[in-house]
């Protein structure tokens, strides 16, 4: 099942890579979000909240890209090293940032998503070490 996990993880993430977000509609209602306190409107977000969060942030940069640098296989959670690039509304300058997510998954869904500002946060989450 890990495998399976991982494949998920990489498919969403080739999606993200191309700027295509649509995935999102397909998280559960039960699905949580958590956004790291570096991030606007941090906090833990559920279902259709968790949804709109994830919508919003996309929308809040043009032309958006999160790309996988790196997925390690955790058993039922996958560990995420990416990075983001997009463009402010209005303005010519690319920004950029590197975040790192434990995934949780229930069976073949995504049941949890935390996103951390330092790689040990997120690999200690996944119950993994450096």
């Amino acid at each position: 099942m890990s495998q399976e996990n991982v494949e998920i993880v990489r498919a969403a993430f080739e999606q993200y890579a191309r700027g295509d977000f649509s995935a999102f509609a397909d998280l559960p209602d039960d699905f949580e979000f958590v956004a790291s306190s570096e991030m606007p409107d941090a906090g833990t977000y559920r279902g259709e909240a968790a949804r709109r969060w994830l919508k919003s942030w996309v929308a809040s940069f043009e032309q958006l890209t999160i790309e996988a640098t790196e997925i390690i296989d955790a058993g039922d959670t996958v560990f995420v090293a990416m990075i983001q690039r997009g463009r402010p509304p209005g303005s010519r300058t690319v920004v950029e940032g590197r975040w790192w997510q434990a995934v949780r998954f229930r069976g073949r869904e995504v049941a949890w998503i935390e996103t951390f500002p330092e790689r040990a946060q997120a690999l200690e989450a996944a119950g993994l070490q450096e």
